[in-house]
């Protein structure tokens, strides 16, 4: 909807009015104009001549910005075409709604060049996975936190990115869309409750491992700096999982993984009292319901 600056300036002016039955129409109006309205609301909470004024232009922008941020993720959820790194940028504009997505990318796309240009053709599948480790952790010193609590800065991009400080999810999701510019073919793995990554290759891992085993050559843990493990070792690790009945084993998909990053999201704003971010986290994840 489009509307002339001075007809929004003269609503933003009746905001100033007593009568709550005039804010009320003059919110909805302004609700109804959706993004258009933004930039003409924060510049004018710069020249408001009251702390009521104030507050009713922050309802209203905090109001429009929730209801594009929900938009703009069914969009990302009904594409047919979704990209990682914009679901995540979602996720991370919850508690940074200024995030740029071109700096973000600009930092991933640095670190996918530097491997990249130590990757050659004739390179096997392990080759590659042993540049990307060298790469995100050694060169670039990525690392898990030591933490016992989760934190926001270990979940959006722009801060990990900064600190190079992350938790497993959002390191192994960081390593994967490395690896798919690469197109290295990693697959997010939950193995009793473990969130790995694992190289699909029927034929070799059958040769290696005998026909017994699983469909995966090798598996990730990111964890641990991007260490090896191969389907044996899992077999371990599942069937000492079972004996305790902690087997959950499940193929991610960018939806799921999005959805780990945001119930993670969930329980810190719980912890720390943070209603309105938590509100909108909840809104988020009921539109993943059933992903």
């Amino acid at each position: 909807m489009t509307i002339s600056v001075s007809t929004l300036d003269a609503l933003i002016s009746l905001l100033d009015d007593q009568d709550e039955q005039v804010f009320g129409s003059v919110k909805e109006k302004l609700f109804s104009l959706g993004a258009a309205a933004l930039p003409k609301l924060e510049e004018s909470l710069s020249t408001a001549n009251s702390i009521e004024h104030v507050k009713k232009l922050e309802e209203i922008i905090s109001h429009l910005k929730k209801e594009i941020l929900l938009d703009r993720m069914k969009v990302w959820i009904n594409s047919d075409n979704r990209s990682l790194i914009d679901g995540w940028l979602l996720v991370s504009s919850i508690h940074h709604p200024t995030i740029s997505k071109e700096k973000i990318e600009n930092s991933i796309q640095k670190i996918y060049r530097e491997v990249w240009l130590e990757v050659t053709e004739s390179m096997t599948s392990l080759e590659k996975v042993a540049v990307i480790n060298h790469i995100l952790f050694k060169i670039n010193g990525f690392d898990i936190s030591n933490s016992d609590n989760p934190n926001v800065e270990s979940i959006i991009l722009d801060k990990l990115l900064f600190s190079k400080i992350g938790n497993v999810y959002s390191l192994t999701i960081l390593y994967l869309i490395i690896a798919r510019n690469l197109h290295l073919d990693l697959f997010p793995i939950m193995l009793a409750n473990k969130l790995l990554l694992v190289y699909e290759d029927n034929l070799a891992a059958s040769l290696a491992f005998g026909t017994s085993t699983d469909k995966y050559l090798f598996y990730i843990n990111v964890a641990h700096r991007g260490s090896v493990i191969s389907p044996k070792e899992v077999q371990f690790l599942y069937d000492k999982s079972q004996k305790y009945g902690k087997v959950v084993t499940r193929i991610e998909t960018d939806l799921s993984l999005i959805k780990k990053l945001l119930n993670l999201m969930y329980l810190i704003y719980t912890n720390e009292g943070e209603q309105e971010k938590l509100l909108l986290t909840e809104d988020l994840l009921a539109l993943l319901e059933g992903h």
